[in-house]
């Protein structure tokens, strides 16, 4: 009788919890008047890198989410506690059979991780849903302003298989920001502070079936700002610099034409290095940026460099050396006046256009 009691009691047992895991594993949102509304916040905490070779950046932070179900409400005077916790993904995986929105980004470039979890549900029914993430998004970089550009870097949160009108997402003002302790804020470097902010988009997605239906995503923007300095101070003024010292062949002897040609060639070549050297960190864009042209006009400045000294040697070769001194006396003023206008044209109307 034994074996057969045990067999019974098992039964009973196996019955009651597959009751009770069919009574809360709700497979839905919670149904109402009109879609369940999901306060969303998002408080970013790093930004580690933004890399305009693949045009992608990479973050840290907290999404936080609240919605209401009353299916998940309990009497604490039963269970003998005030909120229920489902800590770490185990819990939450396991052992929580409730509904939630599950996000995606829309926009991932790379890796996307959920570092941690923790969800708490009030004796009504209100749900608390806070998730640590890390991942690189996928964001258009308009760099014709390079080294004085700015940058939207945008994350596009959506909830999957669920559109506008079963769940729609609001920005919760509360639960988002950027972490600030004192003097330690999010720093990027090259860049300066950003601003945070966000908002909800709504579009119509391929992946839905239902055709009309609309999906609302919730969007970080992040305004930054590059700080020029860096790239000015490494590459802006050094080659500016090669492009001034290169213009002391016009007080040089006019007989010692290898000698000019060398200090002209010299700085070319210095010119094209600092062009190689950036090239790399640079997305492969066909448009011009303000650094690329700076970089085109000295090395055209240069190669002019190079025809006037030949010209001065032809003089010379002829007897005309009053007309060479004449070209060296004019190539003086000239080129400083042609090279600055030249800067300034081309830089300040890609600034205007970008």
């Amino acid at each position: 009788m034994l074996p057969i009691a045990r067999y019974m009691f098992l039964s009973i047992l196996m019955v009651f919890c597959a009751s009770t895991y069919a009574k809360n594993n709700l497979l839905g949102p919670p149904e109402g008047d009109g879609p369940v509304v999901v306060d969303i916040g998002f408080y970013l905490s790093n930004v580690n890198f933004i890399s305009e070779a693949d045009e992608t950046f990479h973050f840290e932070g907290v999404v936080s989410m609240h919605w209401q179900d009353s299916r998940l409400a309990f009497d604490p005077a039963v269970t003998g506690y005030d909120n229920q916790y489902y800590q770490g993904y185990f819990q939450f995986n396991e052992v929580f059979t409730g509904w939630w929105p599950q996000l995606f980004l829309a926009n991932q470039a790379g890796r996307f991780e959920q570092e941690g979890v923790i969800l708490r549900i009030t004796p009504e029914g209100n749900v608390y849903y806070t998730e640590e993430i890390e991942g690189v998004a996928k964001s258009h970089f308009n760099l014709a302003r390079y080294p004085f550009d700015t940058k939207q870097l945008e994350a596009i949160f959506e909830v999957l298989g669920f559109d506008s009108e079963q769940v729609a997402l609001r920005v919760d003002p509360a639960s988002s920001g950027m972490w600030e302790d004192g003097q330690h804020k999010v720093k990027i470097p090259q860049w300066y502070t950003p601003t945070l902010s966000s908002s909800i988009v709504e579009y119509q997605p391929r992946y839905l079936s239902g055709g009309e239906s609309r999906l609302s995503a919730f969007k970080v923007q992040l305004d930054v700002e590059r700080n020029s300095w860096y790239t000015l101070r490494l590459v802006g003024f050094p080659v500016m610099i090669f492009v001034i010292l290169s213009w002391s062949v016009f007080w040089m002897d006019r007989s010692s034409v290898g000698d000019r040609m060398d200090i002209t060639f010299l700085g070319i070549l210095t010119v094209v290095a600092y062009q190689i050297m950036f090239s790399g960190s640079l997305p492969k864009i066909a448009y011009p940026t303000v650094l690329g042209s700076f970089m085109i006009i000295s090395f055209v400045t240069m190669c002019a460099s190079v025809a006037v000294n030949l010209r001065v040697w032809v003089l010379d070769s002829r007897g005309l050396s009053h007309n060479g001194d004449a070209l060296d006396r004019r190539s003086r003023y000239l080129f400083p006046i042609a090279y600055l206008v030249a800067i300034l044209l081309v830089g300040v109307s890609l600034y205007m256009a970008g």
